[in-house]
């Protein structure tokens, strides 16, 4: 990529057109509001206090790149596409005979109501094509779900 088309990208992404990536995380924030437990942007903490432990959550965030689809010497145009990326974290049932066992029931019912959301559709973008894309434990006592979609502004 040459220097000049890096500048406009950023440009564009910054703010000489309408796309921020404020706007993204925030009707995506909006859109997964009252499904699980706690919301969290990009990462989820490395710990939270007791009183405090969430069952489950959910963190948002934009893992690749974002691409100016039309692009103009300015990067004035507000055609953006990126992946979104929503990851349900389930905590695991614990019992003496199996200390981290997958809460299936849980983590059916949230998954369910965020392929539910879609397309999710706000002013600045809307998010289809959701797929899931890996069940796996966190080996932190979590089982996770992660589903992408495809984002493209308006």
């Amino acid at each position: 990529m040459s220097y000049r088309r890096s500048v406009s990208i950023c440009q564009g992404i910054t703010g000489i057109c309408s796309m921020k990536i404020k706007e993204l995380y925030q009707g995506l924030w909006n859109a997964v509001d009252g499904i699980c437990d706690k919301r969290y942007l990009k990462d989820r903490p490395k710990s939270v206090p007791v009183s405090e432990r969430p069952d489950s959550y959910i963190v948002i965030s934009l893992p690749y790149s974002i691409y100016n689809n039309e692009i103009s010497d300015t990067g004035v145009y507000n055609d953006f596409t990126t992946t979104v990326q929503i990851e349900i974290f389930v905590r695991d049932k614990v019992s003496s005979k199996n200390p981290n066992e997958f809460n299936v029931l849980a983590m059916s019912d949230k998954v369910d109501k965020v392929m539910k959301l879609f397309p999710i559709i706000t002013e600045q973008f809307t998010v289809t094509k959701p797929r899931i894309t890996m069940q796996d434990g966190d080996g932190d006592g979590f089982s996770v779900t992660i589903i992408q979609g495809f984002l493209r502004t308006k």
